[in-house]
């Protein structure tokens, strides 16, 4: 799951993408909120997915049919702020995304 984007020292985190960590952490744990997940990724900014988000994302499911929602998601952030997204998919780095990709793991 691709997660995070970074740009000149500052992390950012579609609001998608936000959704998906805080439904995994739900499935472990009934003691995480969003308040947590905040204090577990402080400065993480939380972007809104809206209506050019989604068309941006929906761009991308013509050309990447195996990319969730979610990665989608990150990738289009990345490409609206020209910046580096995150992953630990290592199938991302034989696509040609057209973004800079640092792989987590």
């Amino acid at each position: 799951m691709a997660v995070f984007l970074a740009q000149e020292h500052s992390i950012a985190m579609s609001a998608v993408n936000w959704s998906e960590v805080l439904t995994r952490l739900q499935r472990e744990s009934n003691f995480v909120d969003g308040d947590k997940l905040k204090g577990l990724l402080p400065g993480v900014e939380v972007v809104p997915f809206g209506q050019r988000e989604a068309e941006q994302t929906a761009d991308l499911a013509r050309r990447f049919q195996s990319l969730s929602l979610g990665d989608r998601a990150c990738l289009a952030l990345a490409t609206a702020r020209n910046a580096a997204a995150w992953t630990a998919d290592r199938a991302w780095a034989q696509m040609n995304l057209g973004v800079r990709l640092e792989m987590v793991r």
